[in-house]
Order: C-alpha cells, then sequence, then structure tokens
C-alpha cells in the first residue's frame, strides 16, 4: 500500500506531516519526494486524461542536537489546462520535551483518514467528488502533545482577518488502533471529522464520518455536506486490495444531492520504491444523469 512507500510522521507535531527522508544529503539535511504518473477513464474510453500528475520535493533539516528542525515541500502539479508548483508542508518546530512540540508555517489540517498525499492513499481516488475535507494547508501554529496512548492538539490560522481553529484528539492505547476527532472552526465553515483504523493481521479497516457546515458572518448558510466512508484493505505481501464505500449528501442550500461511490483496487509495491494500482469506481450521482464507471492506473516513485 501506500502508506508503505512513504510512512507520514508527526515530526514531533501531529499536524505537520513531513516523508520519511530517505536521502541523506548531510548528517543535518536529508531529502524526499515523489513521481506520481496516473491516468483516468469513465465507462467507454472515450475520455482518457492523464500523464505525469505530480511531482514532490521536500527537504528535512534537523540537526542530532538541536530542538528545532524544519521542513520545505514543493509540489508542482499537471493537469490537462494548468501547471502549478507550490508550497505544501513549510514548517519550523520545536520539540519542547518527549511528548510536546511547538510548529509554525504552512501546516496540513488534522482531518482526514485520506491523506492530501497521493503516497498515503489505499487507492486513487477521494471517497467524494473530491476531497470531502474542509481543509488541507493553512498558515497558522499549532501546539501538540503526544503519548503512547493518545494526542492532543490545537492550530491557530488566519481566515478573512478572523482566527481559523482547528482541534484534534486522538487515541491509540490498543496495538493496531487510531481513533480521532477534529473540530475545526472557520469563518467560511464549521466541520467535524471523526475516523477510527484498525490494522488486524493482514487487514486494515477504517470507518470515517465528515460533516462540514458553510458558514457566512458566523451564521451557517444551509450548504455544507456530509459523507461516510468505510474502507477494506488486504494485503498479499507486496500486492494488496482495497474495497471502499463511500455516500457524500451534498447539500447545495437549494436541493441535497447524493453522491456513493464503491470502489475496487488491486495494487503492488515492484520494490521499496516503486508502488502501482489499478483503480474500478462504481458511481451514482444525483448531479449526473447516468452511474458511471471510473478506471484509474496510477505509478508511483517515492525517493
Amino acid at each position: 500500500m501506500k502508506n508503505y512507500i512513504i510512512s507520514l510522521i508527526a515530526g514531533a507535531a501531529l499536524f505537520a506531516s513531513s516523508a520519511s527522508a530517505e536521502i541523506v544529503l548531510t548528517d543535518d539535511l536529508s531529502a524526499y519526494g515523489y513521481i506520481d504518473v496516473a491516468y483516468t477513464d469513465v465507462d467507454d474510453g472515450s475520455d482518457l486524461t492523464g500523464g505525469a500528475a505530480e511531482f514532490e520535493l521536500g527537504f528535512s533539516f534537523a540537526p542530532v542536537d538541536s530542538a528545532w528542525s524544519a521542513v520545505a515541500e514543493i509540489s508542482y502539479d499537471n493537469d490537462a489546462t494548468t501547471q502549478n508548483a507550490e508550497f505544501e508542508t513549510v514548517t519550523i518546530s520545536y520539540v519542547a520535551s518527549d511528548e510536546l512540540s511547538f510548529t509554525v508555517g504552512n501546516i496540513l489540517s488534522y482531518q482526514g483518514f485520506e491523506t492530501f498525499d497521493a503516497t498515503g492513499l489505499y487507492q486513487f481516488s477521494y471517497q467524494g467528488r473530491g476531497a470531502v475535507y474542509s481543509a488541507a494547508y493553512a498558515n497558522g501554529g499549532c501546539a501538540d502533545y503526544a503519548t503512547d496512548d493518545y494526542a492532543l492538539g490545537a492550530w491557530i490560522g488566519e481566515s478573512g482577518g478572523d482566527a481559523s481553529l482547528e482541534f484534534l484528539a486522538a487515541y491509540t492505547g490498543i496495538d493496531g488502533l487510531t481513533v480521532k476527532a477534529i473540530y475545526a472552526d472557520d469563518p467560511t465553515y464549521e466541520t467535524v471529522n471523526f475516523w477510527a483504523s484498525y490494522d488486524y493481521n493482514a487487514f486494515t479497516f477504517a470507518v470515517e464520518y465528515t460533516d462540514t457546515d458553510d458558514m457566512l458572518d458566523g451564521d451557517e448558510t444551509g450548504s455544507g455536506l456530509e459523507a461516510t466512508m468505510a474502507l477494506v484493505y488486504y494485503s498479499f505481501g507486496d500486492a494488496g486490495l482495497t474495497l471502499r464505500y463511500s455516500d457524500v449528501e451534498y447539500d447545495t442550500g437549494t436541493v441535497v444531492e447524493d453522491y456513493s461511490k464503491l470502489t475496487i483496487s488491486p495494487s503492488y509495491a515492484f520494490s521499496d520504491n516503486v508502488f502501482g494500482l489499478i483503480e474500478v469506481s462504481f458511481v451514482d450521482d444525483d448531479a449526473a444523469i447516468d452511474e458511471t464507471t471510473e478506471f484509474a492506473a496510477e505509478l508511483i516513485y517515492s525517493f
């Protein structure tokens, strides 16, 4: 699975994600990244698109005898119409103790079992029309307290001149079990995100619930979304199989549109660096005239 390629760590801070660097440049500086090549299609083969989807390059600076560290990631995205280069995780962290850390910079949201980076997903697509989470990367600062059994985190940033907040509570006191609850309060949205995963032998089980209300001047606008997801992953050594079902209600303020997806995705780790998958998703979307079958093939090279 993709988590096998690049493990996401809390860099002493659960909010800031960075990859396990594999290229040591100096005693204090290392580099990492990945190249993502993907093709997608729908039903009859008339909508084939794809190519080099993303190239990400990250640097981690962590002096051995210092409580300070820094991470910087640049992502180059490419689609049919645009090419973009942007910062993802760009942070400075201070480790106050084995449990407590502080981080400032461009930080990834606490929200989500399905990770922002392609290397953290068990399949190609997200559970909804896109990511169902109300936040991704944002500038701010966070404080995180983590033990072997639980973790607490708080992040504050700025949105439209007002404070944007996220809070995390996590439980990891049972071997193989992770349970997280996240609350986000922003001038433009209010989100509750809950997910749990459990690793049992070759199986990974996961469930997730996300509810977002769009906000305007502190009041609900009547629009938002409510998403539920269940996933099972089975590992056959280097090979794996993902089964996922998701249901998302998109509330436009005038109508509620239901979006459901059943995903089947076999995958294979060709080496420590190369991972590939094929995905077939059966989609029923109220916004579309007919039900559709979506296909994807993806190859990731990580370093």
